[in-house]
């Protein structure tokens, strides 16, 4: 108990003493020159480190005084607010990771950002590593911020607006460009279903993919005809077939058009006229699974690649998965012969069905155990059925 008196006493008095001269003890340790920069963080420039870090112990990693977001957040309580009032969150901001984009004492960029212009943000979204013949100036110059906020959003893309109100900020709104839309009002247009905003081909940014009227200017061959299904059915009739299985997406679009639920019938990305990222199609559907899936620690990679294991028209087995619960072996075919019992014989003690791949791991949403596992693989998981064990 002395010893507690005579600590408490000491951190006292330390408490007193100028906070220069707190930073000045810290820097006998530290490198000074690790402090400076462009831009400081404003309570390294007035040297009061012990704003944020306890001098002798913490619960905190880096002898910080409150979890990292939590600190952060005391001095600026706006990005909790927002965060508060949006649908959707930066990865890192959620986790409260502020330190993952920022470094807290000092940087050569704007706003304490660890890289300047989209360095920073193509090291976790690599999709963006591609080379345009042209390029859309905003993204040519780094500036990510002028179309994207970095902490929170109303959608997963975290646009600042959304539809064409982000695009007419910059873009003025011609009769030559009304015209070239068919007179259509641009205001109430989705100017991203068509153009790429980070580069393309041409100056128009227009996907890379063109449906086949479209590219030849034959608007008239879908616009003023039928709607629905039949539509598509014109000139695509042999994709009836694959929809026509026990479970599919027929009647994903109610009474309208369902190609034009996942598929843009002008330009796409790719063939089959979707975007690179197809989980963006789904998600508009799904959005409770992707929800789940944002949550988890371990995640199957490449899990927006939803077509790699799932039949996007319809199929016999459940959610439509190719080969039903072989479908893992396509790609882990080795582990076929060697896992743990499968097959019709052998049951499920939990639900009586069919032992499988999914029975174990969840490579759909995802867990927070390694190999997508529903639980610990070292002994949780296992003793679920073998509770002898």
């Amino acid at each position: 108990m002395k010893m507690y008196r005579i600590v408490f006493t000491l951190f006292s008095l330390l408490c007193l003493l100028p906070l220069h001269a707190v930073a000045a003890d810290c820097f006998s340790c530290h490198d000074q020159a690790a402090f400076k920069g462009r831009v400081v963080h404003e309570p390294v420039a007035k040297a009061q480190c012990a704003t944020c870090h306890s001098p002798h112990v913490a619960k905190h990693e880096g002898l910080l005084l409150q979890k990292e977001a939590e600190l952060c957040f005391s001095c600026h309580p706006q990005i909790a607010q927002r965060l508060e009032s949006s649908p959707v969150a930066h990865q890192p901001v959620k986790q409260g990771q502020c330190s993952e984009c920022h470094t807290p004492h000092a940087s050569a960029n704007a706003d304490l950002l660890k890289q300047s212009g989209r360095q920073l943000c193509v090291g976790c979204h690599d999709e963006l590593q591609q080379d345009y013949q042209v390029v859309h100036q905003p993204f040519k110059q780094g500036q990510c911020s002028a179309c994207h906020d970095a902490h929170a959003g109303t959608d997963y893309r975290m646009l600042k607006k959304a539809g064409s109100q982000l695009c007419f900020d910059c873009h003025k709104v011609t009769k030559a460009l009304q015209a070239s839309h068919l007179d259509r009002n641009l205001r109430q247009v989705d100017c991203l279903g068509c153009h790429n905003p980070h580069g393309g081909n041409n100056r128009s940014l227009l996907r890379a993919v063109s449906h086949a009227p479209f590219a030849d200017n034959n608007c008239n061959s879908c616009h003023g005809r039928t709607t629905g299904v039949d539509l598509c059915l014109n000139c695509h009739a042999g994709v009836l077939d694959s929809f026509n299985q026990v479970h599919t997406h027929l009647g994903v679009g109610g009474p309208e058009n369902p190609c034009t639920v996942c598929h843009n019938p002008h330009v796409g990305d790719r063939p089959g006229l979707l975007p690179t990222n197809e989980g963006s199609v789904c998600r508009d559907c799904h959005a409770n699974t992707f929800a789940k899936r944002d949550k988890m620690l371990h995640k199957h990679p490449g899990w927006n690649s939803c077509s790699d294991c799932h039949l996007g028209h319809g199929g016999d087995h459940p959610a439509m998965l190719k080969n039903g619960s072989n479908v893992c072996n396509q790609c882990h075919e080795l582990h076929s012969d060697f896992s743990h019992p499968q097959g019709e014989e052998i049951l499920d003690p939990r639900n009586g069905r069919s032992m499988d791949c999914l029975s174990c791991h969840d490579a759909n949403a995802g867990t927070m155990y390694k190999y997508f596992l529903h639980g610990s693989g070292e002994r949780g998981l296992c003793v679920k059925c073998h509770q002898s064990y």
